[in-house]
């Protein structure tokens, strides 16, 4: 008896501590997340980042001479690189693409409208995960995915972009390397 009672506790206490590990792991998990600072202004690392006309000229490269034409003019308006880049992040997050107009994304995932300088209109939404955030602009048949991933300084970020069509047979991607602002 005296035993049970000496080992009661230890199997109440070791229940409670696998009880509340989720909980902290959780914790840790969010103060991982936390430590993730978006805000800032960035600018662009040429050296490490791809050469946008050549990535578009390498891609269309097979295609016959009317479709090369055209495809190369879509993704020229499409697909543009931008020396600065301004993050706002909070409950939503506006991004800044060089001179371009913010683009004001719910950080819920829920999507919303935004209209580019051009005056083309797209349907846009962000979703978060740790130090990568995923924002993707849909209008007029084509997507145009941003992917910012946080390097582990904490002080470069990679914009992996892809942009996807039905009439074109393979999405075109490219990269952009930006380096925070002192």
């Amino acid at each position: 008896m005296r035993a049970l009672l000496l080992v009661l506790p230890c199997l109440l206490t070791g229940f409670a501590t696998a009880q509340k590990t989720p909980a902290s792991q959780k914790a840790v998990a969010t103060a991982k997340e936390a430590k993730v600072d978006w805000d800032g202004e960035w600018t662009l690392k040429a050296s490490q980042s791809d050469n946008l006309d050549e990535q578009i000229d390498a891609h269309v490269k097979d295609l016959n001479f009317a479709l090369k034409l055209y495809w190369k003019k879509k993704l020229q308006s499409a697909c543009r690189s931008f020396s600065k880049l301004d993050i706002l992040a909070g409950d939503s997050f506006t991004v800044t693409q060089g001179k371009e107009r913010p683009i004001d994304t719910p950080g819920d995932g829920t999507e919303g409208e935004w209209k580019r300088s051009d005056g083309e209109a797209f349907k846009v939404s962000l979703t978060r995960s740790a130090a990568t955030l995923t924002q993707t602009l849909a209008g007029d048949g084509a997507v145009l995915r941003y992917v910012y991933s946080m390097r582990k300084d904490g002080e470069t970020l990679a914009l992996q972009a892809t942009y996807t069509h039905p009439k074109l047979d393979n999405p075109f991607t490219y990269k952009l390397v930006f380096k925070r602002n002192d």
